[in-house]
């Protein structure tokens, strides 16, 4: 079967590996140091660190701006579980709220309905790699002195006008999972861009200690007895957060390799709006960035006018062996997200079930693109 999405992977990405299991270095090692820095200069954000994953990092940004019980985050409900449980898991109430239907994001209006006295932050997803209304909710959280969370784990180097997304808000997390445009195996990193934030960072990233303070040499490892009156010790909430130094080498290793994936993904991404848009069709529409960003080729899905045409695309596709199916199930209708909203959210209802994901992926073969385009066409020219 074609599949949804495939790494991008060579024999450098290995290289890199092998580098790591002879250095006998597995964690906080050179290829940790060197990711940071890559990604730290290329969106030009105040402070890196990369993260076993996108969901590690959405945890440590909830200790950062001391999320409790009591206080309220918005959140899309068309979205994956990890924002959800991150603010549970602190004691906080998620606040669901709508989506746009020409691009899945959520929506500004709905956020601004939904903001009450104890609302402690909004969390926003850029999906499938487009800016969500990112200029206004920033300007809004500003206003009201709310956290703004960027979840860019579909966004990594897409932009709004000139600036990368994940760097509007106070943090954004990245994703760098295996179903990702570049991938660290399992990896994320969260992007701290409130410099009052920055200070908490490395404590939380390391337990809840001070570690870092004190060890300085990654190959040493080791406090100086020159230093002996002095020991790291636990000074904060934390966890065991930081990507070990096997992800970081993969990750490295795409990073060297990304504006080739990047481009290769929109050149595959724009063979198929082509050919959409010349079919002219009101079966269904591409969901694409505005005109004011510029998308991370991350993910390709059509929304169709019902339910039962997109359920018989996905049947023809599967037949054919071409992996297309649904995204997500909004949160606000699972047996969790019930516990924390009794109201209903109609858009993000009446859409999610018409959303069908197509395979994307760099390394996609000619074979493969005109296997779906035809089965596209042929859907879509159909009476």
């Amino acid at each position: 079967m074609i599949p949804i999405t495939k790494p991008a992977l060579d024999k450098n990405d290995l290289k890199h590996i092998k580098n790591v299991l002879s250095s006998k270095i597995l964690t906080d090692g050179f290829y940790l140091k060197k990711t940071e820095n890559i990604i730290k200069n290329y969106i030009k954000s105040k402070f890196i660190a990369v993260t076993h994953s996108c969901t590690a990092a959405l945890e440590v940004s909830t200790i950062l701006i001391n999320l409790k019980h009591g206080d309220e985050v918005i959140l899309p409900s068309y979205g994956f579980v990890s924002i959800a449980n991150a603010i549970v898991l602190r004691g906080a109430k998620p606040v669901f709220v709508e989506i746009n239907i020409n691009d899945l994001n959520i929506s500004y209006e709905d956020i601004k309905k939904k903001t009450t006295k104890k609302t402690k932050a909004i969390y926003l997803i850029h999906y499938a790699g487009n800016a969500c209304e990112i200029e206004k909710i920033s300007r809004y959280a500003k206003s009201k002195k709310i956290f703004l969370i960027e979840d860019t784990a579909h966004a990594f180097l897409g932009k709004y006008k000139n600036k990368f997304l994940g760097t509007f808000g106070d943090i954004g997390v990245f994703s760098f999972h295996e179903t990702k445009n570049i991938v660290g195996g399992q990896a994320g990193c969260i992007s701290i861009n409130n410099s009052k934030l920055i200070k908490r960072a490395n404590f939380i990233l390391d337990k809840g200690t001070n570690r870092k303070d004190f060890i300085k040499d990654y190959k040493k490892k080791i406090i100086s007895y020159k230093n002996n009156k002095k020991f790291y010790s636990w000074v904060d909430l934390g966890s065991e957060y930081r990507a070990p130094e096997l992800s970081c080498a993969l990750l490295y290793s795409q990073l060297l390799k990304v504006k080739k994936i990047q481009n290769l993904r929109k050149r595959n991404w724009n063979i198929f709006k082509r050919l959409i848009d010349k079919l002219n069709t009101r079966k269904c529409y591409l969901v694409k960035s505005s005109q004011k960003s510029t998308s991370a080729f991350h993910i390709l899905a059509l929304i169709f006018r019902s339910t039962k045409l997109a359920n018989d695309f996905k049947k023809i596709l599967q037949s054919q062996e071409v992996a297309a199916t649904f995204h997500y199930v909004p949160l606000h209708k699972s047996k969790m997200g019930k516990k924390f909203c009794n109201y209903r959210i109609p858009l993000t209802e009446d859409i999610y079930n018409k959303v069908v994901r197509l395979p994307l992926y760099s390394d996609m073969s000619k074979g493969e693109i005109n296997k779906i385009s035809s089965l596209i066409k042929s859907f879509l020219i159909q009476k």
